[in-house]
């Protein structure tokens, strides 16, 4: 018998399965002699870790080092860290938080009237809001009163911008209830939630004022990362 013969007894799919097999257990050879050869990856994306971890760099680790500054905490939900100012200091966590004064009676304003100013020009995530807001001289809209509520809504109302969505300080990430992040004080006994509101603590933590088929404008918990448009305050 010719080796053409021998070639033809041996159909084509069974001759490709053995060299896949000899490829195999060659590439096992070299991996099990070569310490240097660079792993397998622990992760691709944050799905494949667990919730409190990340994926960076192909491996799951933890994402808070490095995010927050002075006396803030981290704390992770569902892969995405956050950080809020520890008790007794307040400001930007993500610049570092001051110690907040001993009072003997209930904080006191800043000097002048409340102003707000709806940055109806860019649309930003909660983090970039607050940030937005400091850059421009102020702080994300914090609300202490039905009437300071009011004033809010009459903002929004001369923007003409209609079923959209507004970002204030109002946020649970940190402490676990809501407060104004740009003060640290709780919600006051005031409270604008639309009906049903709020109803995802788990994913949605931020708050910001929201309106769907011109039904009028009122609180919503949104999740922090969506893009809305910053209210901004100021005292004159």
């Amino acid at each position: 018998t010719d080796s053409r013969t021998w070639v033809m007894r041996f159909p084509a799919e069974k001759i490709l399965w053995q060299l896949c097999v000899c490829l195999f257990f060659n590439a096992v050879y070299t991996f099990g002699q070569n310490d240097e050869l660079i792993p397998l990856p622990q992760c691709i994306t944050n799905e494949e870790c667990d919730e409190l971890l990340t994926c960076i760099d192909l491996k799951c680790q933890d994402p808070c080092p490095g995010v927050c500054q002075g006396n803030a905490s981290c704390e992770v939900h569902n892969h995405v860290p956050y950080c809020g100012c520890k008790p007794g200091f307040s400001g930007n966590p993500f610049t570092g938080c001051k110690q907040e004064p001993q009072m003997n009676c209930s904080p006191t304003r800043p000097a002048g009237r409340k102003v707000y100013k709806v940055e109806f020009f860019t649309k930003v995530n909660f983090f970039g809001a607050v940030i937005h807001c400091q850059i421009h001289g102020g702080k994300l809209a914090t609300i202490a009163s039905k009437e300071e509520n009011d004033m809010i809504k009459e903002e929004i109302r001369k923007s003409r911008i209609h079923n959209d969505q507004f970002w204030t300080s109002g946020t649970m990430l940190s402490r676990g209830h809501w407060v104004w992040m740009s003060s640290s004080q709780p919600l006051p006994d005031f409270a604008n939630w639309e009906a049903g509101q709020p109803n995802d603590p788990k994913e949605e933590q931020c708050l910001a004022f929201s309106e769907d088929n011109n039904n009028g404008y009122a609180w919503n918990d949104k999740n922090c990362w969506q893009e809305f448009y910053p209210i901004c305050e100021n005292f004159e």
